[in-house]
C-alpha cells in the first residue's frame, strides 16, 4: 500500500506536469495576409490577396486565394521567396489549379520555409496568358500576435 502522502505528493507532481506540457510544445498557428501589387512589367490594377494559415504542429500552410481585374484568367500560381517585392523571387512550390477564385489548397513547409514566412519573406505570385512569369504578387506578411497553442 503507498502511504498517503506519498500518493499526493505524486499527484500533485502530475497535475503540475500536465498542466505545463502544452507550453513546452510550442506549436503555434501563425496567420499572414498579402495584398497583390502590380509586377514591374504589368501595369494591372488588380483587387485581391491572400490570407493563410501556418499550423507549426505540422508545418501545413493553409491559404485562400481570391482576385479580380486581371489581364485575363490565371494560368499558374505560385508560393515563392524574396527579401522584399523589390527582389527577384525563387519558386519555392507550384500552387495547384484549377485558378478559379477563390483558389485555396494547403502545402507542407520545410524548416527553411517556414523561417522564410516567419519573416515575411514568402510571397504568392498570379500568372497569366499576357504575363506568364508573373502579373501579380503578394507578400504573406505575419498577423501581430499570432497565436501560440
Amino acid at each position: 500500500m503507498i502511504p498517503k502522502k506519498h500518493f499526493t505528493l505524486s499527484a500533485a507532481l502530475l497535475t503540475g506536469a500536465l498542466a505545463f506540457a502544452p507550453a513546452l510544445s510550442h506549436a503555434e498557428t501563425i496567420q499572414s495576409e498579402g495584398i497583390f501589387a502590380s509586377e514591374k512589367a504589368s501595369p494591372s490594377h488588380v483587387t485581391g490577396g491572400v490570407r493563410a494559415t501556418l499550423e507549426t504542429e505540422n508545418n501545413l500552410l493553409s491559404y485562400t486565394i481570391t482576385w479580380n481585374n486581371l489581364s485575363g484568367p490565371v494560368t499558374g500560381a505560385e508560393l515563392m521567396a524574396a527579401k522584399d517585392l523589390s527582389k527577384t523571387a525563387e519558386k519555392v512550390a507550384d500552387l495547384k489549379g484549377p485558378y478559379v477564385a477563390p483558389l485555396t489548397g494547403t502545402l507542407t513547409l520545410s524548416a527553411d520555409q517556414i523561417d522564410l514566412y516567419r519573416h515575411g519573406q514568402l510571397f504568392v505570385g498570379l500568372g497569366t496568358v499576357a504575363h506568364p512569369h508573373g502579373e501579380v504578387r503578394a507578400q504573406l506578411v505575419p498577423a501581430p500576435g499570432s497565436n501560440t497553442k
